[in-house]
């Protein structure tokens, strides 16, 4: 057997070439050991080696039966990201604590327009975590309306006339031009807002959100009959916040309220007014952000939240800046502005 003196005494009659073409190939060789706690991400198959690593020093991996390779981050939020898990976390934690895209730029040393597709990922991901949640038990109920926001949209875009942002509306109420959230949370704090539409809430815009509702044992709501239909469809009962000609009533007759509603309507209310303005067009994932956040402050201390929330974005999808720009309009701009014969709709 070779011992350690003969390998030495045979590598000194070599030059610093040789040592170096075996060195690589020993890195080689470990490289391409078999990696048993790696899966495909690609065709899932578990026969996976290493592949050497990325000029970000990422360790990459090559299927033995899709003959791909890929690397921690393939098929998932991170996906085409230069930026480290670091900045990552903390972009998570400037994001829980609201603060505008030109200071996260700042703190990250990264662009406005990297923050802005970070953003809107990251609201991504949490939309796809949201949407798993079913609700169930005892649910309070409610609409809020929005007003429609075309922050973004170019000139020629446009369906109506551009005005003061945070203008009063051409029609005052509810009306076509007031986007419509169906808000629901559940005992074991599961929550939706869900954008529905345009106008009143109705017995339509509630059941398309029936997909969320699992085994509900009862509604607490307000006194609109759209609701009432819910509870019968769901099979379950609706306990009422009481109507008054005289009086504002809050609780039910059995003291329930719908305080935790009027709590997320207050926040996104708010939320709006710091942000000078949401665009319709990325709405929905602001709502869903909003709700992730509410729910890890309920489970979690506040240092704790980004890691947290990190935890959850690992198993999410990829997300490419070109979605980013492609979000579509959750409403039709034609039921809301077609009267105007304006801009994109002029005959």
């Amino acid at each position: 057997m070779i011992n350690e003196k003969q390998v030495i005494d045979f590598l000194k009659t070599k030059d610093k070439s040789y040592i170096d073409y075996l060195f690589s190939l020993l890195n080689n060789n470990l490289n391409n050991t078999d990696s048993s706690d790696q899966v495909c991400p690609i065709c899932g198959s578990t026969h996976v080696k290493k592949n050497g690593k990325d000029s970000n020093e990422r360790q990459r991996y090559l299927c033995k039966e899709c003959h791909r390779t890929f690397n921690d981050r393939t098929h998932t939020l991170f996906s085409w990201s230069h930026l480290t898990m670091e900045q990552w976390i903390l972009f998570v934690d400037l994001e829980i604590s609201e603060m505008k895209l030109e200071d996260e730029a700042h703190f990250l040393g990264v662009s406005t327009t990297t923050c802005f597709y970070m953003r809107h990922k990251l609201y991504h991901a949490a939309t796809e975590i949201i949407n798993n949640q079913i609700l169930s038990g005892e649910i309070e109920v409610d609409t809020q309306y929005l007003s429609i926001n075309l922050k973004g949209t170019m000139p020629h875009n446009m369906p109506r006339y551009s005005k003061k942002r945070g203008g009063q509306s051409a029609f005052r109420g509810i009306s076509h031009h007031k986007v419509s959230v169906i808000c629901a949370v559940d005992e074991n704090d599961h929550m939706i807002m869900n954008i529905t539409g345009l106008g009143s809430e109705s017995f339509e815009k509630y059941i398309s959100n029936e997909m969320y509702f699992g085994d509900i044992k009862e509604i607490i709501s307000d006194s609109k009959s759209c609701i009432q239909q819910l509870a019968n469809h769901l099979g379950t009962t609706n306990n009422k916040v009481p109507t008054s000609p005289t009086e504002k009533r809050y609780l039910t007759r059995d003291g329930k309220s719908l305080g935790v509603i009027n709590e997320m309507m207050t926040e996104v209310a708010g939320l709006i007014i710091k942000t000078k303005g949401i665009g319709t067009r990325y709405l929905q994932g602001y709502l869903n952000f909003n709700i992730l956040r509410k729910q890890m402050k309920y489970r979690y201390k506040r240092n704790e939240m980004p890691e947290k929330i990190m935890n959850l974005l690992v198993e999410t999808s990829s997300f490419r800046n070109i979605s980013v720009l492609a979000t579509p309009m959750p409403i039709s701009l034609k039921e809301a502005y077609y009267e105007y014969r304006y801009g994109i709709f002029a005959e």
